[in-house]
């Protein structure tokens, strides 16, 4: 699948030739995201802010004086004042207050202006969008939907992408069908780019209309991440985490994470949802995952995208027990003379077997493979059959301890890859988030290279 690179967080810094901040999303056809992502969540829903109330808020901050808050916005004082008190009313929180003629952040207050602030900076980092603006074209283009957007009309588009459809969007917010196209359009209106194409009855998001939403979906998610810092400043830990599993960690890395975070969080949502890399990664750049747990693609990465390498793994060549391979050492030419089972093309573990087939002379262009993801079909056609397959022996652990699946004696050089967590650049993790991570690397900590070399003692 072919990505079009094209996020960065919002506040990142970029040096030299680093890559423009729009480099992730797939601009073709419309993305299907999870069904329960934090943006369409009806609780969350009742509490979206008004935008130019969020700008009022971090200038006030940012110059402790309100009426400097209201002339950046060109309104009054008391009206600002009333931004800030509907503000309140959607927060639940005092955010700021007054010392002498100064307005001063509360905790709380810093909570949400640090969201908002990151907000703010995903709608206004369009980047292919404004490359042909310049001067301060560029600068009112960039503030264009947070100066006319409502969240109302952002959540709208969001929520087509994550569906597919406007009718589909419009059975998930609760609204008519033609109410939510109204919204769209003036999405439409206000940026002056066309956001959708093809026919009437199968419109779909445009490469430019791929671009806004999955920066609509971005900034809601960090209102919704607002809401989920002031419940855990409250002691209430009943916020939501999303995690991209990939095959490696599916076996026993996530779960024993999962299962530790649970028990210092029992009122936690965890959602796992796993699939293909690209598929991950576009639920990461639309807001709807929050880390990939998995193997690394280092260099191969897209940019916008930070890596945290937690351990290095190695493969093995795996067959069923009895199999006429398992117990002696091997001779490379033998390898030839059964099927495979093969990862996923462009998978790390795909690269490694790819150059290990090259070097002993396998071809499996010659003779018939099966090729999956699918770590549940991939055991039991071993199982049922004389094919071999290179994986890792943290992903088969108990077929392995229970003499199912066996590693065969022979030595695989240039396997290792690294496994670890992928996260947008930039993200800043809520307590449960962070919790989490902290598990993740305690666990893989625990999960020693003496374990893995006992199970491949087992031939």
């Amino acid at each position: 699948m072919l990505l079009d690179r094209f996020l960065s967080p919002p506040h990142a810094e970029r040096k030299g030739g680093a890559p423009a901040p729009h480099e992730l999303v797939r601009a073709v056809g419309a993305t299907r995201m999870s069904v329960s992502d934090p943006i369409h969540n009806p609780d969350v829903r009742q509490k979206l802010p008004n935008l130019r109330h969020l700008r009022i808020l971090d200038v006030a901050v940012r110059e402790r004086s309100m009426l400097r808050a209201a002339q950046s916005v060109h309104i009054s004082q008391p009206a600002a004042s009333q931004a800030m008190a509907r503000l309140r009313q959607v927060f639940g929180a005092r955010l700021m207050e007054r010392v002498g003629n100064a307005v001063v952040v509360t905790p709380e207050g810093r909570i949400v202006v640090a969201r908002a602030r990151r907000a703010l900076g995903h709608l206004g980092d369009l980047g292919p969008l404004l490359r042909q603006r310049t001067g301060a074209d560029r600068v009112r283009a960039a503030s264009l939907l947070e100066r006319y957007a409502s969240t109302s009309q952002l959540r709208a588009l969001a929520t087509v992408a994550a569906t597919g459809s406007f009718a589909a969007a419009a059975r998930r917010l609760g609204q008519s069908d033609s109410s939510l196209q109204r919204a769209c359009r003036e999405i439409e209106r206000i940026m002056g780019l066309a956001l959708f194409e093809g026919g009437q009855q199968a419109r779909v998001l445009s490469a430019a209309g791929q671009v806004v939403a999955a920066r609509a979906s971005l900034a809601l998610k960090e209102l919704a991440t607002a809401h989920a810092e002031l419940r855990e400043r409250a002691g209430l830990f009943d916020g939501r985490l999303v995690i991209g599993a990939l095959p490696l960690s599916r076996t026993r890395l996530l779960p024993e994470a999962v299962v530790r975070l649970m028990n210092d969080f029992p009122d936690a949502r965890i959602e796992i949802i796993d699939g293909a890399y690209e598929k991950l990664v576009e639920q990461l750049c639309f807001g709807n995952c929050d880390l990939i747990v998995g193997a690394l693609r280092g260099a191969d990465r897209a940019p916008g995208l930070n890596e945290r390498t937690l351990f290095q793994d190695t493969l093995h060549i795996v067959a069923r027990h009895g199999h006429p391979l398992a117990g002696r050492r091997l001779a490379g030419e033998e390898l030839r003379h059964f099927p495979w089972i093969l990862p996923r093309r462009d998978s790390p573990a795909r690269r490694v077997f790819e150059s290990f087939a090259s070097a002993h002379g396998l071809s499996t262009a010659a003779r018939g493979h099966v090729e999956t993801g699918s770590l549940v079909a991939l055991r039991g056609i071993l199982m049922r059959s004389d094919a071999l397959t290179l994986i890792s022996l943290r992903q088969i652990g108990h077929e392995v301890a229970q003499n199912l699946l066996v590693p065969l004696d022979f030595e695989v050089s240039g396997t290792s890859r690294e496994i670890g967590v992928t996260e947008l650049s930039g993200v800043l993790p809520t307590r449960l988030h962070a919790a989490f991570m902290d598990h993740l690397a305690a666990v893989a900590r625990l999960d020693r290279p003496a374990t893995i070399r006992a199970l491949a003692s087992v031939r």
